[in-house]
């Protein structure tokens, strides 16, 4: 894996997202796009050349990278109070 660093903002997470939901308006709900994310991510991993057990342990890392990245932020909201929001929707098994 790369050992370049990300250039994460709430910016381009936004217009990541907008691209979906021009897509899928049902993309407006994080839950969604993540389904989405995460597909993308296994299409394009797929695609690469190199070899099933290589590409599976690819998965692997990006699998732990992800949830470093939720533990990050998860530390960040516990550390300040967060910001006033609405519910952004409601995810139930099976919806697609």
């Amino acid at each position: 894996m790369s050992d370049d660093t990300l250039q994460l903002s709430g910016d381009l997470i936004q217009k990541i997202q907008d691209v979906l939901v021009e897509t899928d308006p049902k993309a407006q709900q994080p839950i969604v796009a993540v389904q989405y994310l995460s597909a993308i991510t296994g299409f394009l991993v797929a695609q690469m050349p190199e070899s099933v057990n290589e590409r599976k342990e690819y998965l692997k890392q990006l699998s732990q990278f992800t949830e470093s990245v939720f533990v990050d932020m998860e530390s960040r909201k516990q550390a300040a109070p967060p910001p006033q929001q609405e519910a952004s929707g409601v995810w139930r098994p099976g919806d697609n």
